[in-house]
């Protein structure tokens, strides 16, 4: 809880007096349309060949195509649980199985092409925490949201973005009859005027608390204990209870500054 206080705290001092931030789209491609949540396998469909569970906009254009494995998936059967979440954060809970007699040493990459067609400006890049928004080429945030890309807390993730490309890459060691998860999220932070430093503060908290305690609503024990890029990753229900306080504290407050702003 102290993490979501010192990130309304930070994000007051740095607000500006009409701050408001949009809501995502509920983007995520099931196969036959457009939905807030995808349950169902990997891979891609015909005709239009896209990706199961990835999602196209999410706001503001902010996504071209995000959040699908464009390497394969080296034999491994993948399962995917694809959810917006509140908040603006898309949750992306991948689990790969070893239906094969042998073990899988496989390197699976996930994949999300940015809406910037251009360079993103990234300003904050550690520990499995990428945030980044569209360059307007001056260095200032321009027409996309900001975004927190979170890959897991402990290092098993290798991820970048270049220039307008997300890559996180995982090894994956897989036993015969075997099943991990991965687990990655996009948070989306954007004043409904255009993206501002403010957003940028937000989606670095965020970010943050993402990587110390991630969203694991919905999700069952025996999923849970299958992540493998997390350290860690089940917080107390007590806890779980404060953090999406925390969440919906600093929505309030942004809309509070604006309806206060002087006239």
């Amino acid at each position: 809880m102290k993490l979501y206080l010192i990130a309304a705290s930070a994000l007051l001092a740095a607000g500006t007096a009409d701050a408001q931030q949009f809501d995502a789209s509920p983007d995520i491609f099931t196969g036959s349309g457009y939905a807030a949540s995808y349950v169902g396998p990997g891979g891609t469909v015909q005709p239009s060949n896209k990706a199961l569970g990835s999602v196209w906009g999410g706001g503001a254009d902010t996504f071209d195509a995000f959040g699908w494995y464009n390497t394969g998936t080296g034999g491994l059967a993948l399962a995917r649980q694809v959810e917006l979440l509140s908040g603006n954060t898309f949750r992306f809970f991948d689990t790969f199985t070893n239906n094969g007699g042998s073990v899988a040493n496989v390197t699976v990459n996930f994949f999300g092409n940015l809406g910037s067609d251009g360079d993103e400006l990234i300003s904050y890049d550690r520990d499995g925490l990428i945030v980044s928004c569209q360059d307007d080429g001056a260095g200032a945030c321009t027409e996309d949201a900001v975004i927190a890309l979170v890959s897991g807390n402990n290092g098993l993730g290798t991820a970048a973005i270049t220039p307008d490309r997300y890559n996180a890459s995982y090894l994956l060691n897989v036993l015969p009859g075997q099943s991990v998860s991965l687990l990655n999220y996009a948070f989306l932070a954007r004043d409904l005027n255009g993206p501002t430093l403010d957003d940028v503060v937000l989606a670095t908290a965020t970010g943050k608390a993402l990587l110390a305690g991630p969203r694991l609503e919905g999700l069952t024990n025996e999923q849970v204990a299958r992540i493998v890029n997390f350290a860690a990753p089940v917080p107390e229900p007590r806890t779980w209870a404060m953090l999406v306080l925390g969440f919906a504290t600093i929505g309030v407050l942004l809309r509070r500054r604006r309806g206060m702003a002087p006239a």
